[in-house]
């Protein structure tokens, strides 16, 4: 499997790096965010996408999570990084699937 990473992935890896970077991320990992391609998905069927050679088998570092919602229901966001490239978007919830509208992101903390 590989395909572009579309529109509203990109907007919600953005949305996420933007308020839950660990560390700010650099001009040039922004910039690699329309150019990411979709190698996995989850086995679960979940939203969770990986980029790279190594699709699910991606051991990598958070690098950025924020809160978001889906239809209501809460939802936790990360993005994950392999050396210096985004390695994934995970999304976690129990109660809602699909992906969360990158506007309902928010970082820990904000009202």
């Amino acid at each position: 499997m590989s395909r572009p990473i579309s529109h509203q992935e990109a907007r919600l890896v953005a949305r996420v790096l933007a308020v839950g970077a660990k560390v700010p991320p650099g001009p040039a990992l922004i910039a690699s965010i329309p150019a990411l391609r979709v190698t996995a998905t989850c086995r679960c069927g979940c939203a969770t996408i990986w980029f790279g050679p190594d699709g699910d088998a991606t051991v990598g570092h958070l690098l950025a999570e924020a809160p978001a919602s889906i239809d209501g229901a809460s939802v936790a966001v990360i993005v994950w990084s392999q050396g210096d490239a985004i390695a994934g978007l995970e999304i976690i919830g129990y109660e809602a699937s699909g992906l969360p509208d990158p506007l309902s992101v928010t970082g820990y903390g904000d009202p």
